[in-house]
């Protein structure tokens, strides 16, 4: 590789790391929205009681905030658009990237204005967190082909169809996808206000099936039972690990895992036990989507290795 096509890769890649966790904070943000019950602080939109700058008090600067920060991140991305479009190097390996990002932020614009105007519809509300979920998945993927890029020595391909999905790596596909659907049930608990509606770990007001079929204790049940699924899943994956002679790159993604996991685990016991704390809550949903990422790491670095050693 050049030098100067190794300095825009270098450059890129930061940018693209940086960019990562701004989009990621967000992700934090909007649950505390959430959590402050600030989300129909403003009850009109793109404006709040018709003003760009409202009279503040704490829930409209909530609200108010999270939606002027999802505007710079529109900047950015427009920015990083245009970066990528001029810049030769850049254009063929990411444009596409950042062109799904532009399709998936315009959705994310219409779904916030339409989570106010349906007065926090959980259905739309749900959408809302899992759009800007792939979002971010979008912009660390492109993230992760820069690195690969930066590192490569030649034009080998990042990855392929063939690599991400054979028949070994569906295991680790099945993860990636078990514990996007667990992040809809946790969704569906915070939009329907039911993170309270069992009183106990780890059973639910004493009962491990419930007899009494209330919907908000059914939505919370089935995201316990999800999350049991997922960590019994990925403890099986380190075993796969072990036995399909993971590299020690992808070994570290399973590691964080099952860190993450662990910590998830004791934020949700927090949550029941000290009633929802703002904070617990949104940290909550922070580690399910850095789970999520380490699990889509694990699938994504071992395809790339497969992709890798096909080709040489």
């Amino acid at each position: 590789m050049i030098a100067s096509t190794y300095s825009q890769f270098r450059k890129f890649s930061l940018f693209l790391v940086i960019y990562s966790v701004l989009i990621f904070l967000n992700l934090l943000y909007g649950p505390l929205v959430r959590a402050t019950d600030s989300g129909l602080a403003c009850p009109d939109w793109p404006f709040c009681f018709g003003k760009i700058f409202p009279d503040f008090d704490f829930n409209i600067f909530m609200e108010v905030g999270h939606r002027y920060y999802s505007g710079f991140l529109g900047i950015v991305l427009i920015a990083g658009t245009v970066w990528t479009a001029i810049v030769p190097e850049l254009r063929k390996p990411f444009l596409g990237y950042f062109i799904l990002g532009i399709l998936l932020i315009a959705s994310q614009v219409t779904l916030g204005g339409l989570t106010v105007l349906l007065s926090l519809d959980p259905a739309t509300v749900n959408l809302h967190l899992l759009n800007a979920i792939l979002f971010l998945l979008c912009i660390a993927t492109a993230a992760f082909k820069a690195q690969y890029l930066e590192n490569s020595t030649n034009s080998n391909e990042f990855l392929t169809k063939q690599s991400l999905l054979q028949k070994d790596q569906i295991p680790l596909l099945i993860g990636v996808l078990l514990i996007f659907f667990q992040i809809i049930l946790g969704g569906r608990v915070s939009s329907n206000y039911a993170g309270l509606a069992c009183l106990e770990f780890p059973t639910c007001n004493g009962e491990w099936i419930p007899s009494i079929p209330e919907p908000k204790i059914q939505i919370q049940v089935q995201h316990r039972l999800g999350a049991y699924l997922v960590a019994f899943y990925i403890l099986l994956i380190n075993l796969y690990g072990i036995f399909r002679g993971f590299s020690s790159k992808t070994k570290k993604y399973v590691r964080t895992a099952i860190i993450l996991l662990l910590i998830q685990i004791g934020l949700g016991v927090v949550n029941v036990y000290a009633k929802l704390p703002k904070l617990v809550t949104a940290a909550h949903t922070g580690v399910a989507i850095l789970l999520f990422l380490s699990m889509y790491a694990v699938w994504v670095q071992r395809a790339s290795e497969l992709s890798k050693s096909k080709v040489s």
